[in-house]
């Protein structure tokens, strides 16, 4: 019973005399009412970039399986196999429109190895330059 009292007390944050004032201020952190905006802004662009993307898939496909269809030939089969569409024409709505954006918003969301290097070799160069100003300094 007092193990359970414990830590449901650690839980919410107030074994030891602790209170729950820290918790409300760390929640406010996450949500700033003043960038609600640039939310708005960016939703927006995501969508129209998600439509743009899905109507360029669109035009692909198109061409790929009605327009040039016979100089493609086997490749044009394959991309009518791989996207079954209803007398061979893409159509999509806005549930197709916010998953792909969903979609994007995800994979930016996502950490490439690339950054670090980046951030390493950045690391590197001002430390050489740091210990060169400073080498450079002593012997003066």
């Amino acid at each position: 019973s007092s193990l359970i009292r414990r830590s449901v007390l650690r839980t919410a944050g107030l074994a030891r005399g602790g209170s729950r004032q820290p918790c409300r201020a760390a929640a406010m952190q996450v949500v700033s009412p003043a960038r609600f905006l640039d939310g708005v802004v960016f939703a927006v662009f995501l969508m129209f970039v998600s439509g743009f993307g899905l109507m360029l898939f669109g035009e692909f496909h198109k061409m790929c399986v009605i327009t040039q269809a016979k100089q493609l030939g086997y490749f044009a089969e394959v991309m009518d196999k791989i996207f079954p569409f209803p007398s061979k024409k893409f159509a999509f709505n806005l549930t197709h429109i916010l998953l792909f954006a969903i979609l994007i918003a995800l994979m930016s969301m996502a950490h490439h190895p690339a950054q670090e290097i980046i951030q390493k070799a950045t690391e590197k160069d001002i430390k050489e330059k740091k210990a060169k100003k400073e080498g450079g300094q002593k012997s003066d």
